[in-house]
C-alpha cells in the first residue's frame, strides 16, 4: 500500500469532495498557493492545514461523509500517514481469528520504517493473548513490544507494558517476578504521569503480597490504592482493593474484623451485581474458618446462584470452596462432583491458581479416603499444569509429594525417578541463587 505526500493527500481528498481549488481559498490562502501544494512545490503550516481541514469536514457533512480529519492529517509525510493507517486498523483487530490481518500492517511497519507500529502490533498480540488466557504467549509478545519501546524511547505505552507483563506473571502464580514488573511500571507511569496504570500497579503489588504472605505489605498498598480511590464512582476496584485487606485479616487470624469488612462492602451492593457473588463467597468462606458451616454454606450458596448467571469465569472459586464445606461435614460425594466441576471451569478459563488449588484439595480429599490410585493421579495433573508454567518451586513440591506416595506403594523405580526430578530443580535453584546473591 502506497501512502501520500501532503499535496497528494489535499488533492486526493478535494476530488473526493468534488470541491474546486477556490473554494479552499481564505485569508492569506490563494488558489494559486493550493495548486503550489497540490503539485509539491510548498508545503502547509499548522494553520492553514487547520483552515482546510475544517473546510474539508463542512463539505464532508453536507454531502453525507463522516471525514472528520483534522490538520496534523493533512501535514503528515507518507511514513507518519503509514502509521496513522496501522494504529487505525489495530483497532479492528480483537481476537485470535482477526491475527491474520497483522501481516499487511507488519509489511508497511518495514517498509517505512515505523518501529513504534511494530510495537504496538505485539502490544496488540500480547492483549489477544492475555484475553485468551495464554499467558506465556502474552508474555512472550509483550517483552518483544517492551524492547522495541526502551529501544526507541517510546515512553508513553511502557507503563502499560510493565504492568500487563506483571499482570500475566501474577496468573501463572509467579509472584516476585510480578512485583518486579509492577514496580517498574510504577516508576515508569510517575515519569510520565500516567495514574490510571500507577494506580492498578499498586492495586496489583497488594495483591501479590497477599498471596506471597507479606499481610502487612498488601495492606499498607490495598490502603495506598484506596486512598485514590472515589468509591462512588470506582465501587468494583474499591470492593476488591478492601477485599485483600480483608483477606489479610483473615489469614492474619482476624476472622470478625475481615468479616466486618465484607458486610460493610454489602451496602450499596445488590443481587443484581455479580460483585456480590464475590462478596458473599469471601463471606462464606470466613464463616467455614469460624467453623459455622450452616452460615458458611448459606452464603456460599448465594454465591453460586449470582455466579452460574452473572459470573461463570469466578464460578470456580465459589465451587472449590463450598466443596472444601461439603467435605467437612461428612457429604463426600456431593463434594467431589463441586470440586471436579470448579477444576474443570478454572480448567476452562486458564485459571492457575484455581486449577492448583482444586486438586491438592481433591487430593486431600483422596488421601483421607485412602484412595492411594486418585490422589497419586490428581498429584500427576497438578505436576502437568506447573511443568507448562514453569512453576520451580510447585514443581519441586510435588515431586517430593509422589516421590513419598510411590515409595509408601512400594514403586521404587518411580519413587526414584521423581526424587531424582527433585535433585535436578533444587540443584538448579542453588546455581540461580549463587549466580544472582546480591552484593553485601
Amino acid at each position: 500500500m502506497e501512502f501520500s505526500t501532503q499535496g497528494e493527500r489535499l488533492k486526493k481528498i478535494r476530488k473526493m469532495l468534488k470541491m474546486k481549488q477556490r473554494e479552499l481559498q481564505d485569508k492569506n490562502i490563494t488558489r494559486g498557493f493550493i495548486s503550489m501544494i497540490e503539485s509539491g512545490r510548498s508545503t502547509m503550516s499548522k494553520e492553514t492545514a487547520s483552515v482546510i481541514a475544517e473546510k474539508f469536514n463542512k463539505r464532508a457533512k453536507e454531502i453525507g461523509i463522516n471525514l472528520n480529519i483534522d490538520g496534523e492529517y493533512l501535514l503528515m509525510t507518507p511514513a507518519e500517514e503509514a502509521e496513522y493507517y496501522c494504529v487505525q486498523k489495530l483497532k479492528e483487530i480483537n481476537n485470535e481469528d482477526d491475527l491474520s490481518k497483522i501481516n499487511e500492517l507488519l509489511e508497511i511497519a518495514e517498509k517505512y520504517g515505523r518501529k513504534r507500529v511494530n510495537a504496538l502490533i505485539s502490544i496488540k498480540i500480547g492483549d489477544i493473548m492475555y484475553n485468551a488466557n495464554k499467558y506465556i504467549d502474552a508474555i512472550l509478545n509483550y517483552n518483544k513490544a517492551l524492547e522495541l519501546l526502551m529501544m526507541y524511547g517510546f515512553k508513553e505505552q511502557i507503563p502499560y507494558v510493565y504492568n500487563m507483563l506483571g499482570v500475566c506473571k501474577m496468573n501463572i502464580t509467579d509472584y516476585a517476578e510480578a512485583i518486579f514488573y509492577f514496580d517498574k511500571a510504577m516508576s515508569f507511569a510517575d515519569e510520565i504521569n500516567d495514574k490510571s496504570i500507577r494506580n492498578k500497579a499498586i492495586y496489583n503489588i497488594s495483591l501479590c503480597y497477599k498471596h506471597i504472605g507479606k499481610y502487612d505489605d498488601a495492606i499498607e498498598y490495598a490502603e495506598k490504592f484506596l486512598k485514590d480511590c472515589n468509591k462512588s464512582d470506582e465501587l468494583i476496584n474499591y470492593i476488591y482493593a478492601s477485599s485483600i485487606k480483608a483477606n489479610c485479616f483473615r489469614t492474619m487470624g482476624f476472622l470478625e474484623k475481615s468479616l466486618d469488612v465484607y458486610k460493610n462492602l454489602l451496602n450499596g451492593v445488590n443481587d443484581e451485581n455479580s460483585i456480590a457473588g464475590f462478596i458473599y463467597s469471601n463471606i462464606g468462606e470466613i464463616y467455614a474458618d469460624l467453623n459455622d458451616y450452616e452460615k458458611s454454606l448459606e452464603y456460599l450458596d448465594k454465591a453460586e446462584k449470582i455466579r452460574r448467571s452473572k459470573d461463570e469465569k469466578s464460578l470456580s472459586h465459589t465451587l472449590i470452596e463450598k466443596a472444601n464445606v461439603l467435605f467437612k461435614i461428612g457429604d463426600t460425594k456431593e463434594s467431589i462432583s463441586l470440586m471436579e466441576e470448579g477444576i474443570s471451569i478454572a480448567n476452562k478459563n486458564n485459571d492457575i491458581e484455581y486449577i492448583i488449588m482444586g486438586n491438592y484439595r481433591l487430593a486431600d480429599i483422596y488421601k483421607q479416603l485412602n484412595d492411594r490410585e486418585k490422589e497419586i493421579n490428581t498429584y500427576n495433573k497438578i505436576l502437568e499444569v506447573v511443568k507448562n508454567i514453569n512453576s520451580v518451586k510447585e514443581l519441586l513440591k510435588v515431586h517430593i509429594k509422589l516421590s513419598k506416595l510411590y515409595l509408601e506403594d512400594d514403586n521404587v523405580d518411580k519413587c526414584r525417578n521423581h526424587l531424582s526430578e527433585a535433585d535436578k530443580i533444587a540443584g538448579s535453584m542453588r546455581l540461580y541463587s549463587n549466580i544472582f546473591i546480591k552484593p553485601r
